[in-house]
């Protein structure tokens, strides 16, 4: 195997022989995969790259295995696509019919995966579903006359049973992946409506989401309509070091991991580092890398602390995205920056002088929270740079909601013990052990600086596009001064037409691409199917030719 296939980050683009090969048992996963391949609605949340594809592909996989009942996957990853439809009229139609098209698309595949002797005619062929998808994503659909009843959720029902009652099923569950990851509300709305409307007696819809980011229909309630199961491992189980480490073991050949673990304080340090996300345990990993796939260079300390910095810088570029995914929200994304590092700041202070058995990496906020600050609080979560762990009581003190900072950003700023000259040994025990009791308290007013809420967090309205007058409110239709529609820019088309030194790139590489191709957006990179132009730049063979790509999905994603 290629060196470097060993570092597919998403579970979607892995064979399935290496998905079981390299399997590590999730702490729960005997209950996370009872709850997907049984009845009943359930929604999978975490961060990026925690690992909810891999548990609905393994969900999807053992149901394949077993086949007793109907399962499909299906990835909405390209969802923000349609989003420039809702500019135009009926875009709730057209993202309806395109969930609908996608979900069909999946029972083709999984009739080829069950090896299904399908003799019944189902009510479209795959190249007509395909057609249809295509066409919607690229928007051209004034042509589609036909497809004023192209695809209902009864149609759909009835496909699905007939494929139940020849096979002798008695239920189909829906594994769908990605589901909110679009950031538009409107799309994210009527996800919502179409997950509660497709769930029935024989048909159980399963769905990733995100936290913080996630936007349900006024009648879609989470508790009632499904229930949520957080899959994010928790660095405080007592199992945490042992599951990071074998994800290790599992995924590298022996003589890469032996060079891993001869050094037990450094592999502490990296399985902590990753917060609990296998895609930024494998990429701190893949920073020891060179091109030529030689085997990792010295893992000596400096190493890891310069490839953990390499792997906040990204999380971080995850979370300030949300300036351009989510504009209205841009004060927010800005000042939730300045708040963390707030955190961190004080945890650095309050940990000087405690034994490193007594290092906290938690912090309280004394409650009521507004609804702004918990808004930054979500979109941290949603990078993987906070963790929500519980809420406590503190007597006459109030109730607190605790919090934890990710790990690896807490080892860049030499947050334990307060200074940089501690041993490899210390820095691992700060890590492993925990004391319950040792977290930062704040107050709102100490955490924000200021008691003034609103001042801080206004919504980022944008102006009317003929004279440029800011918009008086969210609701407002009119330009109050030339009378002018105001309507709200696309989000895609926004994502796509961004300059390419957006991406995890270096000023270098962007700067050859730049020079050697006519590549300067991420539409360049998407609309570069064949990757022609990439592959003709100096310096990108077929490896970084791959990864560029996945970085331009990825960010529109």
């Amino acid at each position: 195997m290629h060196i470097q296939d060993i570092f597919t980050e998403q579970a979607e683009y892995i064979t399935r022989n290496d998905l079981d090969n390299w399997h590590m048992e999730h702490p729960i996963e005997k209950m996370i995969m009872k709850k997907l391949c049984q009845g009943g609605a359930k929604l999978l949340t975490g961060p990026r790259g925690c690992g909810k594809t891999t548990l609905l592909l393994r969900a999807y996989n053992d149901m394949i295995r077993k086949k007793k009942v109907f399962s499909i996957y299906v990835n909405f990853k390209t969802s923000l696509k349609i989003e420039p439809l809702y500019k135009k009229n009926n875009g709730s139609y057209w993202f309806n019919q395109w969930l609908l098209l996608k979900v069909y698309k999946g029972i083709f595949e999984s009739i080829k995966v069950y090896e299904i002797e399908n003799s019944m005619e189902l009510y479209f062929s795959e190249t007509e579903i395909d057609n249809y998808i295509s066409r919607i994503e690229l928007g051209i659909i004034n042509d589609i006359s036909e497809i004023d009843e192209l695809l209902t959720i009864t149609i759909l029902e009835n496909e699905i049973k007939k494929i139940l009652d020849a096979n002798k099923m008695t239920s189909c569950i829906l594994l769908l992946d990605d589901a909110a990851h679009a950031f538009s509300k409107e799309q994210q709305y009527d996800f919502f409506e179409f997950f509660r409307s497709i769930k029935s007696r024989e048909i159980s819809p399963k769905a990733a989401i995100y936290p913080g980011v996630t936007d349900f229909s006024a009648s879609f309630h989470v508790g009632h309509d499904a229930e949520e199961i957080d899959v994010w491992v928790k660095t405080m189980d007592d199992e945490y070091l042992k599951f990071m480490t074998e994800i290790l073991q599992k995924r590298f050949p022996e003589e890469i991991f032996s060079q891993l673990k001869k050094d037990s304080n450094l592999l502490t340090l990296i399985c902590y580092a990753s917060f609990g996300i296998p895609r930024a345990l494998l990429n701190i990993v893949r920073n020891f890398f060179k091109e030529d796939d030689k085997l990792p260079v010295d893992f000596n300390r400096k190493a890891i602390f310069d490839s953990i910095k390499k792997i906040n810088d990204s999380s971080m570029d995850i979370y300030k995205s949300l300036e351009k995914k989510l504009p209205i929200y841009k004060r927010f994304v800005e000042e939730g920056n300045i708040i963390y590092e707030r955190m961190a700041d004080a945890l650095k202070q309050y940990n000087k002088r405690k034994t490193f058995e007594r290092q906290a990496v938690e912090i309280g906020i004394k409650k009521p929270i507004p609804t702004e600050l918990e808004k930054v609080l979500n979109f941290l979560q949603y990078a993987g740079l906070l963790m929500y762990e519980k809420e406590i009581a503190k007597g006459e003190e109030g109730r607190y909601a605790i919090y934890v900072i990710n790990y690896g950003f807490l080892i860049e700023q030499n947050v334990f013990g307060g200074r940089q000259n501690i041993k490899n040994s210390e820095l691992a025990t700060a890590l492993r052990i925990r004391d319950p009791h040792e977290f930062k308290k704040f107050t709102v007013e100490s955490l924000l600086g200021t008691d003034a809420v609103n001042d801080i967090f206004p919504l980022s309205l944008p102006p009317c596009p003929k004279c440029h007058t800011p918009r008086i409110s969210a609701n407002t239709k009119f330009c109050s001064e030339c009378g002018e529609k105001l309507t709200a820019p696309s989000i895609y088309d926004d994502l796509v037409n961004s300059d390419i030194s957006n991406l995890p790139l270096t000023p270098y590489r962007v700067k050859k691409i730049k020079e050697e191709s006519k590549i300067r957006t991420i539409k360049d990179i998407l609309m570069d199917t064949e990757h022609i132009a990439l592959r003709n730049v100096s310096g990108i063979g077929p490896y970084w030719v791959d990864r560029i790509f996945s970085y331009a999905e990825e960010y529109i994603s």
